[in-house]
């Protein structure tokens, strides 16, 4: 049995430097790389960038010009906070007193601001946010949440995070350069007609074994199936079942932050 659908969020992360846009150089073309073959896939990504990416796109007509087309193809431009309580903060918090700290770049609201430029004239619908208490994003509607294999498989839910925002929530796991993808084969065809599959990586997974992420697009392809960006596929769900509240969300500290992905 087949879930109601699937989904692939790519993180584009930090790298390290929130000052320094080397690490974006470095991985953009691995992130053309892989869109091609989600476009040849016929998949819609979840691409959720921290800012740094969004200043490095944004400083260059020629990428943003790219990155359009990638939305007009139906790929879906996110949010992805690394915030204070992350190893690779990207420097943008609302926690107070750190504005001296050396990778500070502004508050949650100055990242937005920027994020709204890049996905313009399109809306910013999902994320992925750490820090969650003080950072969460009045904007986001769809929230992406998990790290193991058993938070692939979810029915969104209602939940509620940061200052009392109402989002739909849904499970993820992450598929490394040197994943186990069987067992993710396993879990897709074990899901229910009413769940989502979702699963994540990174632009630098994708570089250093792009051969997993291609086998896991074919997969889903040759199962009759179809990997769409989350606000679409969640969009579509909710007009097909009814989604709870639940008060137990996935959180980064609870739930990702130091969790092993051995199973």
């Amino acid at each position: 049995m087949n879930p109601y659908g699937a989904f692939l969020a790519i993180h584009f992360e930090v790298g390290g430097n929130t000052g320094s846009l080397k690490y974006q150089e470095e991985f953009w073309p691995a992130a053309i790389d892989l869109i091609n073959m989600a476009d040849e896939c016929n998949a819609q990504l979840t691409l959720q960038f921290n800012p740094q990416w969004a200043e490095y796109i944004l400083n260059d007509q020629n990428k943003l010009n790219l990155l359009r087309k990638w939305q007009q193809h139906g790929h879906e431009v996110g949010l992805h906070h690394h915030g204070y309580d992350h190893g690779d903060w990207n420097g943008y918090t609302n926690r107070p007193r750190k504005q001296d700290n050396t990778r500070f770049r502004g508050t949650a609201r100055d990242m937005m601001k920027l994020m709204e430029q890049l996905v313009q004239p399109y809306q910013l619908m999902s994320g992925t946010i750490t820090d969650e208490e003080f950072d969460y994003p009045e904007d986001i509607k769809y929230d992406t949440e998990g790290i193991l294999i058993t938070h692939a498989r979810s029915k969104p839910k209602w939940v509620t995070l940061g200052c009392n925002n109402k989002v739909i929530q849904v499970g993820m796991a992450f598929l490394s350069f040197e994943g186990d993808i069987e067992s993710f084969k396993r879990g897709y065809l074990r899901s229910r007609q009413d769940e989502v599959f979702g699963v994540v990586t990174h632009e630098k997974d994708f570089a250093k074994n792009p051969v997993i992420i291609e086998e896991w697009l074919r997969f889903i392809k040759s199962e009759g199936a179809r990997i769409t960006n989350v606000s679409q596929l969640i969009t579509k769900y909710q007009n097909r079942y009814f989604i709870e509240k639940n008060d137990n969300p996935l959180t980064f500290l609870k739930d990702v932050s130091g969790t092993s992905i051995i199973q």
